[in-house]
């Protein structure tokens, strides 16, 4: 047989095998496209308002879509409540719980009448000791207690000023700065060296023709210890409310009417006369005055009271 017959038989017989598999891939993909469009759901249908419409280009009338109709979201009634169901386990804890602080108000009582045994024990002890020093105190007072400490001011005489063993007003603290504490003079500085204060302030200031100090607010200020005059007692008056403020709450004494009262004697044991150091200032008019009084009221110098009674006081 001719091998050129041969061959064309082969190639007819691969022609019909592949154009049968192109009409099964042909017929499988047709196929699976149906099964896909029944799958998919169709468009929802349109809903067109009711007019004339526009004509295109293309010939089809375009119209525009209605929008759905809004539907409030409708209250859903509440659940009622269920109490939570308790469980066994909770139960047993709970009496495990209780025994534990049983348990521990019996130690508790335990430990507290030890205690009451000791110091009952100290305060017998405490007895004995007492009884021995009485035993040891000789005929000529020998062994005896320390005078109580005072509770008044050693330095400055209560018919004037009223201040305690730290030499701070009796009454209640009304500002704590960093500076100085301050306390009212009602109840602590007697009327009548008030009105004498004021009145010589007054003078000072009229000299310098400066504002007068107020009778209100009087102040009583004690400087902290870490300032220029640890502990010093000073009484200081206003020339206006407005001023009071700025000096006590920011620290902005412009307008100063201030007296330190200087002891004559730091001990209080020999005298406890005081001399009366003013200052008076003024920051607008740039004015600054300083003024001794002596305690018989006698005007010692136009400088600090420490100034005028130290006159070396540079080569302390």
């Amino acid at each position: 047989m001719n091998p050129k017959r041969i061959i064309s038989i082969h190639s007819f017989f691969a022609a019909l095998i592949l154009g049968g598999l192109a009409l099964l891939h042909l017929d499988a993909f047709a196929h699976g496209e149906k099964e896909k469009e029944a799958d998919e759901p169709s468009p929802p249908a349109l809903n067109y308002i009711k007019e004339k419409g526009v004509n295109g280009r293309d010939g089809y009338n375009y119209k525009h879509v209605a929008k759905e109709p809004y539907e409030s979201p409708k209250q859903v009634p509440k659940e009622p409540y269920k109490p939570a169901v308790k469980e066994e386990k909770k139960e047993e804890k709970g009496e495990k719980k209780e025994e534990k602080k049983e348990e521990k108000k019996e130690e508790k009582k335990e430990g507290k009448k030890e205690e009451g045994k000791k110091e009952e024990g100290k305060k017998e002890e405490k007895k004995e000791e007492k009884k021995g020093e009485k035993k040891s105190e000789g005929k000529h007072g020998e062994g005896e207690k320390e005078p109580p400490k005072p509770t008044k001011s050693t330095l400055f005489d209560p018919s004037m000023i009223k201040l305690d063993s730290t030499n701070h007003p009796f009454t209640k603290l009304q500002r704590s700065t960093d500076v100085a504490d301050y306390y009212m003079c009602k109840d602590t500085v007697n009327d009548g060296f008030r009105q004498q204060v004021l009145a010589e302030m007054n003078t000072f200031a009229d000299q310098m023709e400066l504002p007068r100090a107020q009778e209100i607010p009087c102040m009583v200020k004690v400087a902290k210890p870490n300032t220029k005059f640890p502990n010093a007692v000073f009484i200081e008056f206003y020339t206006d409310e407005e001023a009071a403020i700025r000096c006590m709450k920011y620290a902005n004494c412009g307008s100063t009417r201030l007296v330190m009262l200087y002891p004559k004697d730091k001990t209080g044991i020999k005298s406890k006369e005081i001399y009366r150091s003013y200052v008076i200032t003024d920051e607008k008019k740039y004015r600054r005055g300083s003024f001794c009084v002596s305690p018989n009221g006698q005007m010692l110098a136009e400088r600090n009271c420490y100034v005028a009674l130290n006159p070396d006081w540079l080569f302390n």
